[in-house]
């Protein structure tokens, strides 16, 4: 079997000395990746956000819940209680 020349991961041009520029520039390759890291991190920046926004709204509800929990043992402490007490006037 004749021997093959191995592969040339550089493409051979007719022009000695001339390399083609590579297909992936600093351009396309900046392209590339904000086109994942952008939304990769957008969406973990809003996750973040989003948790901080659950987490303030159980610490208000939380604080909402104790202040009428208060209010409520206030009110029943004040009541008053007292029985205005006087002569039936039904006795034997």
């Amino acid at each position: 079997m004749p021997e093959r020349p191995p592969p040339n991961p550089v493409p051979q041009s007719s022009i000695p000395g001339y390399r083609p520029a590579p297909y992936f520039t600093r351009g396309n390759k900046w392209l590339l990746a904000s086109f994942f890291f952008i939304p990769t991190i957008s969406y973990i920046w809003l996750k973040r956000l989003e948790a901080k926004s659950r987490q303030e709204n159980k610490i208000m509800e939380e604080e909402g819940r104790k202040n009428w929990i208060q209010t409520e043992r206030q009110r029943l402490a004040s009541k008053d209680l007292s029985v205005t007490v006087g002569r039936s006037g039904g006795g034997v």
